[in-house]
């Protein structure tokens, strides 16, 4: 029998279970039985991030050349690269000048990919109706994650130390959290209002929007920041970005590439970006600085969103669209 929550993706429906076992595992294991270290979770969070945050960005340049080819497009390796860097120098850039709007820009940016991988929505159904709601889902989720982690956040924006005092003042105030994800929640209520008079809103879609912000909740208060984050970017939302990019590349292949395929293929921009990040660290002694070090570490993320968003958009209006009648 079809999972009602995953209806046609025994994928999703496995990974989740996996998720829902794992947070019920730490929560028992720091709670009831002997508390995790600190450095344990950041080192759970730093091999997920590794495994499969890393790998699921890496490429970009093959997901970009499958959706050229659907489109009877040529590609041009040049001209994706050209694509690919421009926006992230220019967002680079921007991250200096303007700091704490480029905090706000990488938010929405992360809400909108979190929301679009989370919630399947035809192809044929994008809208703005749509856009709002994977939009305020994602950041519904990432508020939740940190807000209720928000003792474990300040530290590192203290690190960081490049935003706005203002914006400062207001996380450290004792209503910072309830105002934010009363906000979000807010505007996600709205979003799903407005997506309901534009498309025909089922239950199975309702359960499984409950669900899922269900499951994080409970992550979020149960576990710490790293544990909970990790848990949600690299166990969740960047396996499924890898079980996407594996269908998508096999929609034109005479049989389906394989998961082995997947991580050969994600090899050589992996091990790119491994050596990108420590000859930057030794390059400007960002080791022996860990202000420098999250900053660093901080707005290289960012700006890798902006380009990678936009490639996986692409994907995913190819492998949801309605097949023709």
């Amino acid at each position: 029998m079809q999972s009602l929550l995953f209806k046609n993706d025994q994928f999703r429906e496995r990974l989740f279970i996996l998720k829902v076992i794992l947070i019920i595992l730490f929560t028992i294991l720091h709670h009831f039985v002997i508390m995790i270290p600190s450095a344990s979770q950041w080192v759970f969070f730093g091999i997920l991030v590794l495994i499969t945050g890393i790998p699921h960005g890496a490429l970009d340049h093959q997901v970009a050349k499958q959706s050229s080819k659907l489109n009877n497009r040529s590609f041009s390796q040049t001209g994706f690269y050209f694509r690919y860097l421009v926006p992230m120098v220019a967002y680079g850039i921007f991250w200096f000048l303007f700091p704490t709007i480029s905090l706000y820009i990488f938010f929405l940016l992360s809400a909108f990919h979190f929301g679009e991988t989370d919630l399947t929505i035809n192809a044929d159904q994008s809208s703005w109706p749509t856009i709002l709601l994977q939009t305020s889902y994602g950041l519904l989720v990432l508020f939740v994650i940190l807000f209720f982690n928000i003792q474990e956040v300040i530290p590192i924006l203290d690190q960081i130390d490049i935003f706005t005092p203002s914006l400062i003042v207001f996380l450290k105030s004792d209503t910072a959290s309830l105002y934010s994800l009363t906000a979000a929640f807010i505007l996600f209520v709205f979003a799903l209002g407005w997506y309901s008079f534009s498309q025909k809103l089922t239950a199975v879609f309702l359960l499984r929007l409950f669900i899922l912000l269900l499951v994080v909740v409970f992550s979020s208060l149960s576990l710490s920041l790293p544990l909970s984050f990790a848990i949600y970017f690299g166990l969740w939302h960047s396996v499924i970005s890898l079980q996407n990019i594996r269908q998508h590349l096999s929609s034109s292949e005479e049989k389906n590439v394989t998961w082995l395929n997947v991580f050969i293929k994600c090899i050589p921009f992996t091990l790119f970006s491994f050596a990108g990040i420590f000859a930057l660290i030794f390059l400007f002694n960002l080791n022996k600085n860990m202000h420098l070090f999250l900053i660093g570490l901080f707005i290289g993320i960012s700006i890798l969103t902006l380009p990678h968003q936009e490639v996986m958009s692409k994907m995913y209006f190819h492998i949801r669209k309605k097949p023709a009648e």
